[in-house]
């Protein structure tokens, strides 16, 4: 009974050991958690078949609809744009970290862009229920108030043209317009670009 306790300790700290290793050489960080049309993305882990072709359009900009398949180890080096009800949500930028082709709609989505609806224009394209960012939404919101949110990340740049953030392999961009109020915000995750 003792050695089987002694294995089963060394095993489960052998677990953790390469658990933190895993953690560690993946750049580590917090995944975002991201609101899109009311559909959750968590940045290196949804694909962008949660956004179904039933419900939203997909674009990519000269190419139409994203019918073709990925190979493994690849990422897509531009964005697809989504829309809804003919309003744009975001720019959807993704990969495919596994071995075997993926489906463009199911590859993985490492960065998300979008702008903020612009409420002096009528003829503003971009969606009035915004993006929410960990639960926030930067709509209407100035450079002190996005510093209060990301307190808890490592500051990049502070200027007043944008804001950026770290933490571990994911990164924040807050652009900001000519009064200091949030226009545009990219979130992306850290991938090896050496992929095809």
């Amino acid at each position: 009974m003792r050695q089987m306790k002694k294995g089963l300790t060394r095993l489960i700290l052998a677990t953790m050991m390469t658990l933190s290793l895993c953690a560690c050489s993946s750049g580590g960080g917090t995944a975002p958690i991201l609101t899109v049309a009311g559909k959750e993305v968590i940045l290196g882990d949804t694909g962008a078949n949660v956004f179904p072709l039933t419900e939203f359009e997909m674009t990519i900009p000269g190419e139409g609809l994203p019918i073709g398949k990925m190979p493994g180890k690849s990422w897509l080096s531009t964005f697809m744009s989504l829309k809804k009800d003919g309003s744009s949500y975001a720019y959807l930028y993704v990969y495919n970290p596994g071995r075997e082709e993926e489906v463009v709609t199911f590859a993985t989505i490492y960065k998300l862009s979008f702008t903020m609806h612009t409420e002096d224009s009528e003829s503003s394209h971009w969606a009035e229920d915004n993006v929410l960012v960990n639960g926030v939404n930067y709509f209407g919101m100035d450079a002190n108030g996005v510093k209060e949110t990301m307190t808890q990340f490592k500051a990049l740049s502070e200027d007043d043209d944008y804001l950026s953030y770290k933490d571990g392999k994911y990164t924040y961009r807050f652009d900001l317009d000519d009064n200091g109020i949030v226009e545009e915000v990219e979130v992306e995750m850290k991938i090896d670009k050496s992929y095809h």
